[in-house]
């Protein structure tokens, strides 16, 4: 069996060229969350990430094996940590960085809507990819390519208990070099959760994505199911863990896999 392994960028969750918003918190999965962490508080966050493929959505979003012998597999796995920092009341500043150091991303949150069942919140962010699968030349000190990200989030909960929510997202991200602009990318995800005596949440939901290429690539898209959970072993923690599974797409690989992430609140 041939075995391809990378590096992949762990952000929020596993795009196979680049991803969206980075260095934000959340309360779900895949999904960025409008509400911003606590004035002077911090998060740290250690997460790990492991997707395989063996067969890719061709252009007519028929399922492929990755080669003719069907013996292939591609196998993505990252280690990332993300510190985000309450700036000040409702405003939040972030970052991510790999293991390898291949990605760095910067990210800022404000949230502009804090009601009791509705909140609403902006964000703007961009990425460092030395690792990128459409540029293979060295483009200088921040690698391959950058790109600039911005876009809405929201949350509705329901019922006076208000354990059941509805985190939902749509980004808008520009991928570029020093002499060209690589992709238009629109990200959008919905995911629903359910909180079980304020310890354990369980959450579904879909992420899609959608890269329009400038290079001469066809243009891809790709939705992903998010199933998981989240849990809090000790007041300062959370942990969140996420099984995604590529459903429908096109001109991509259909991956699936795990991603475990530690959140650690510090005051």
């Amino acid at each position: 069996m041939m075995r391809v392994l990378l590096p992949v960028l762990f952000i929020c969750f596993f795009s196979t060229a680049y991803a969206q918003i980075a260095g934000v918190s959340n309360d779900k999965l895949a999904v960025v969350g409008p509400e911003s962490i606590g004035t002077r508080t911090m998060e740290f966050e250690p997460g790990f990430g492991y997707i395989w493929a063996k067969k890719s959505f061709d252009g007519n979003g028929k399922l492929i094996s990755l080669n003719p012998e069907n013996d292939s597999i591609q196998v993505l796995q990252a280690l990332a940590f993300r510190f985000t920092y309450g700036f000040a009341k409702n405003f939040e500043i972030g970052t991510v960085v790999t293991s390898t150091l291949d990605v760095f991303a910067l990210g800022i949150k404000y949230t502009f809507v804090n009601k009791d069942k509705f909140l609403a919140g902006a964000f703007l962010g961009t990425n460092f990819n030395n690792e990128s699968d459409i540029v293979f030349r060295n483009t200088g000190i921040f690698g391959k390519t950058a790109s600039i990200v911005g876009g809405l989030a929201f949350m509705n909960r329901f019922g006076e208990s208000q354990r059941l929510s509805l985190d939902y997202d749509v980004q808008y991200q520009n991928t570029f070099d020093k002499n060209n602009s690589w992709s238009d990318d629109i990200f959008a995800a919905a995911e629903l959760g359910y909180m079980f005596k304020n310890a354990v949440q369980l959450i579904t939901g879909f992420k899609y994505q959608f890269h329009n290429y400038k290079n001469g690539d066809p243009d891809s898209w790709l939705l992903t199911l998010n199933t998981g959970i989240t849990t809090k072993p000790g007041k300062m923690f959370v942990l969140i863990v996420n099984i995604p599974i590529d459903i429908a797409g096109r001109n991509t690989n259909r991956f699936s896999g795990f991603q475990i992430v530690l959140t650690i609140g510090l005051d």
